[in-house]
């Protein structure tokens, strides 16, 4: 099967991706990318209720879960787990990496709904907030065993050889039992209590995406989670390292590199229907943003004729 580079995502209000990776029957897909190839030059803020498992093949690739940074090298791998919001990038921008991943759904790997497996191990793992991201590095053992389980499973699927889905799914779950065996005092029993903090950025992201195009202040965006100002400013330097109107202007910024690369709007149209008030304010912020001016980007984004590449 084919691992796709893909040049965009699409994600509800709040954050929640779209895709439904893989099929149905056979629920796991796998992507060989640059995720500066994206729009706007990084995998945006999402998350799934897949399980996703990244293994940074060439360059360094800089992975968000949350309020946290992991730089991947070549050979490192991370597991992120279900509903973890994330963001994908460069580590330096200039720099191309290449990352291969596997995004799978907790029952693929489940044996069966309401088996043994399922009950004691997958489901304490996908509800456990200590759980949520585990970084893999070559010079731990165990972790080496598991990033080699990883390169089994993505060759495999890969391969299009006779019973590959059986080989993806046998290397996938001997990868987990190699992280669940390793971090058993990790691993909860309880329900998980979903971090306070990051659902409340779900909702003010989710606001932001939603009303992007229209005048926004700091206020507004607070109240779409009930709560101060200070408290919101507080909450997206902690879960995003960054202040609520340099998020909307990242996010305006990448809502206009969209509709250059895929509509014939003109620049100054989508100036105002992302947002911005000012050509030329918009210019600049672009240029900050991408390094390249708004035209510079059509000319090398929109080839005539060419169909986009959606992950939607």
């Amino acid at each position: 099967m084919k691992a796709l580079q893909l040049t965009d995502i699409t994600v509800a209000p709040d954050l929640h991706e779209l895709t439904k990776h893989g099929t149905p029957i056979f629920p796991c897909a796998g992507y060989d990318e640059d995720p500066g190839k994206y729009l706007a030059g990084n995998i945006p803020w999402h998350w799934h209720e897949e399980l996703e498992i990244v293994l940074a093949v060439e360059g360094d690739t800089l992975v968000i879960c949350g309020e946290t940074e992991y730089v991947l090298h070549p050979g490192e791998a991370i597991f992120v787990n279900s509903n973890v919001l994330h963001k994908l990038k460069r580590a330096q921008r200039n720099t191309p990496c290449r990352i291969n991943s596997l995004l799978f759904m907790p029952e693929f790997v489940a044996s069966f709904p309401q088996s043994i497996i399922q009950q004691r191990y997958i489901a304490p793992l996908v509800r456990c907030s200590t759980m949520s991201e585990v970084m893999l590095r070559l010079d731990v053992p165990w972790q080496k065993d598991a990033i080699r389980r990883f390169e089994a499973a993505f060759e495999a699927f890969t391969s299009d050889r006779y019973g590959y889905e059986i080989r993806v799914q046998i290397e996938l779950m001997q990868m987990l039992l190699i992280l669940m065996e390793n971090l058993q005092d990790r691993v909860c029993d309880t329900d998980l209590v979903q971090n306070k903090d990051s659902a409340r950025i779900k909702q003010m992201l989710g606001y932001i995406h939603a009303h992007y195009a229209e005048p926004l202040t700091v206020s507004q965006i607070a109240a779409a989670s009930a709560i101060s100002e200070s408290e919101c400013y507080r909450c997206f330097r902690k879960v995003l390292d960054t202040s609520p109107i340099d998020y909307l202007l990242q996010y305006r910024i990448r809502a206009a590199a969209g509709l250059l690369s895929g509509t014939d709007m003109s620049v100054s149209d989508i100036c105002f229907a992302t947002g911005f008030n000012s050509p030329s304010y918009f210019a600049k912020v672009f240029r900050q943003e991408l390094m390249v001016s708004p035209r510079s980007y059509r000319a090398t984004h929109q080839p005539s004729g060419t169909a986009k590449n959606h992950r939607s």
